[in-house]
């Protein structure tokens, strides 16, 4: 099992496990925001019903106990709106390495939300885990989210070609990196 997450509150968000009781919260935000969460990924399309949701908290709790995965919920402290999701996954602690990932409801994209998450997230990364790299792939022409790699300090590595399927199509990502000692 990995630690515990120790920077859960940052100035605008709380980040935390979801809990099976907030599958259908999920299930809304996602469905809100299906069209444009599902242009740059896959598994948007997948997640359309609550046992979907209940199976994507449960996946989340699983990965954390096998050491592999930190899924956290995005919420707004001021609300408690649930506005997205930050990752570290594929976590290996061999080799130091870890990929990002995150997304933020449509109607909450625009604030700096991702930023502050996955500042929150690179924090854990790289002072907890104390890994060497951490990794994002991006879908070629999703600027939104490169952009917020951009402003953490990733620098963008390459292009992998026709790297994972969104809808009937394999698309290209861009490779971002960021090292210990850039953050």
């Amino acid at each position: 099992m990995l630690p515990s997450f120790p920077f859960a509150n940052t100035p605008r968000l709380q980040l935390r496990p979801m809990v099976s009781s907030e599958a259908r919260e999920l299930l809304t935000v996602v469905s809100a925001s299906r069209a444009e969460l599902g242009r740059f990924m896959g598994w948007p399309r997948d997640l359309v019903d609550s046992e979907q949701a209940r199976r994507f908290i449960k996946l989340s709790r699983d990965g954390w106990l096998l050491s592999r995965t930190v899924r956290l919920g995005v919420y707004e402290r001021a609300t408690g709106a649930l506005t997205g999701n930050i990752e570290l996954d594929g976590i290996d602690a061999r080799r130091g390495q870890a990929e990002l990932g995150y997304w933020i409801r449509t109607d909450r994209c625009g604030r700096g939300y991702a930023v502050e998450a996955a500042r929150a997230m690179l924090r854990y990364a790289f002072e907890v885990l104390l890994l060497h790299k951490v990794r994002a792939d991006v879908a070629v022409g999703n600027h939104a989210s490169s952009r917020v790699l951009e402003k953490l300090g990733f620098a963008q590595e390459g292009v992998l070609r026709e790297d994972r399927p969104v809808g009937s199509a394999y698309v290209d990502h861009w490779r971002f990196g960021l090292l210990a000692r850039e953050f």
